[in-house]
C-alpha cells in the first residue's frame, strides 16, 4: 500500500505534464517524461530504499505478480505504440485495468 501512494505521489506531476503535451501533440516530451519517470522510480527509488534499510520481501507470489505486470504493461505499451506511434483511448483503458488488476492481485 505504501508503495501505490509513494508512487502515485511520485507519478502525479508526470501524469500533469502528458496530458499536456498529448493536448499540444508533443509526443517526444510526452514518452520521455512517462518512460523517465517509471525508469526512475523503477530504479533510484529503490535503490536508495534500500541503501536506507534494506528489506526482504517474503511473499514470492508478490514479486511474481509485480515483476510480470511491469514487464507485461511495458510490452503491451510497445506493442500499442508499434503499430502506429499512437496511444488509443481503448489502449489506455487496457492498460489501466491492468494496473487495476495488478493492485487487485498484490494485496
Amino acid at each position: 500500500m505504501g508503495l501505490t501512494i509513494v508512487a502515485l505521489g511520485t507519478s502525479l506531476p508526470e501524469l500533469v505534464t502528458a496530458i499536456q503535451s498529448a493536448r499540444r501533440n508533443e509526443t517526444a516530451l510526452l514518452a520521455g517524461s512517462v518512460l523517465g519517470s517509471n525508469v526512475f522510480n523503477s530504479t533510484a527509488v529503490a535503490g536508495a530504499a534500500a541503501v536506507i534499510g534494506p528489506a526482504t520481501i517474503t511473499d514470492a507470489g508478490l514479486t511474481v505478480v509485480a515483476a510480470t505486470s511491469m514487464v507485461g504493461v511495458a510490452a503491451l505499451a510497445w506493442l500499442f505504440l508499434g503499430f502506429d506511434g499512437r496511444l488509443r483511448r481503448w489502449e489506455g483503458g487496457v492498460l489501466l485495468a491492468v494496473y487495476a488488476a495488478t493492485l487487485a492481485l498484490i494485496r
